[in-house]
């Protein structure tokens, strides 16, 4: 058995490293589980980073190949991927995608998660030579090891989804119609995690419509969600950005037309009350006196009431300290 990583690894050349070299019997590779004629004692090469011992094809496998060493080693240069202004060392493999083909020319291509549409365009195309697609998502996991490779004109490829296994649709058949629908529904404005859960907002039944939403999972949802398929084309549905960047712009023309009346609402109600708030104010006013003129009238009254002596006696029933005794006797008990 041939993997991805051999395959690619005799693309390149067959690029030799320092800590590899050639190994009798033809053992099985630790990682790949495939025949190698270089490569390093699985002991040695553990003390690099490497954390993928879960995910190794062969347990009892004492040697690995030089193709996985190559790939999962930091420095080694990424075809394309040129150390940027300052930097060491240029892209890591782990945090692209690789695709290849041997009947292509050239045969192999890499692409980042920014670079959908090429990844998009070459899995569902027919492919005349043995191929292989290992697709990263997160970056921090290797795919060219475990990636398996599909035999010329194969009718529905294998590829590597980070460490699911997909089953492919048939090239450009109508398997690959629910990544059309996911990203229209990702332009009118729905969210990947919406798709993903069926957990859809007010807001995404507003702009993508009930029709469009039931639509979808009828056809697509409710068949295909929970696979690794329906991973695969979530992750690899787009939206339209200049749909959306129109999309935007309309609504945000649309809630400052909604400010501009409701200003003028507001103008107009004013105006209708203008007016009547005018006469209501003339009212109390009614040509009598100022609050300031007022003054000596009431302490003229407070003057005359202090001079008239039982009439004094009667009155204390009113006075502030009578109204603070009367609040007390009605509390009720156990409140302070």
């Amino acid at each position: 058995m041939t993997t991805a990583a051999q395959v690619l690894h005799a693309h390149l050349g067959h690029p030799e490293r320092d800590d590899c070299a050639p190994v009798d019997g033809d053992p099985l590779c630790w990682v790949c589980a495939s025949p190698m004629v270089r490569g390093i004692e699985r002991k040695r090469w553990l003390g690099a980073s490497f954390t993928g011992q879960n995910r190794v094809r062969y347990p009892d496998g004492e040697y690995v190949c030089e193709a996985c060493v190559y790939f999962c080693a930091r420095h080694s240069p990424v075809p394309g991927r040129p150390p940027k202004p300052g930097k060491k060392f240029g892209g890591n493999y782990r945090n692209y995608s690789h695709l290849y083909d041997g009947a292509d020319s050239p045969p192999y291509v890499n692409a980042s998660k920014g670079e959908k549409p090429l990844i998009l365009a070459f899995l569902r195309r027919h492919h005349r030579g043995h191929w292989f697609a290992a697709i990263a998502d997160s970056g921090q996991k290797h795919v060219l090891p475990w990636c398996p490779v599909n035999p010329p004109n194969a009718r529905r490829g294998i590829v590597l989804f980070e460490e699911a296994t997909v089953r492919l649709p048939v090239p450009n058949g109508a398997g690959w119609t629910i990544v059309g629908r996911m990203a229209d529904l990702l332009t009118a404005g729905c969210t990947k995690d919406e798709i993903a859960t069926a957990r859809y907002t007010p807001r995404a039944w507003q702009l993508c419509g009930e029709g469009a939403l039931r639509s979808f999972e009828e056809q697509h949802g409710e068949r295909a969600r929970g696979s690794a398929w329906f991973d695969l084309a979530l992750w690899l549905a787009q939206r339209d950005e200049q749909a959306v960047a129109a999309r935007i712009a309309a609504e945000k023309e649309a809630k400052k037309r909604g400010k501009t009346r409701r200003g003028a609402a507001r103008k107009a109600a004013g105006r209708d009350r203008g007016p009547a708030a005018g006469a209501a104010s003339s009212v109390p006013g009614g040509g009598g006196e100022s609050a300031q003129a007022l003054g000596p009238v009431a302490k003229q009254d407070d003057q005359r009431g202090a001079q008239v002596g039982d009439a004094g006696r009667v009155g204390d029933a009113d006075v502030p300290g009578a109204a603070a005794a009367g609040a007390e006797q009605g509390r009720l008990p156990g409140i302070a």
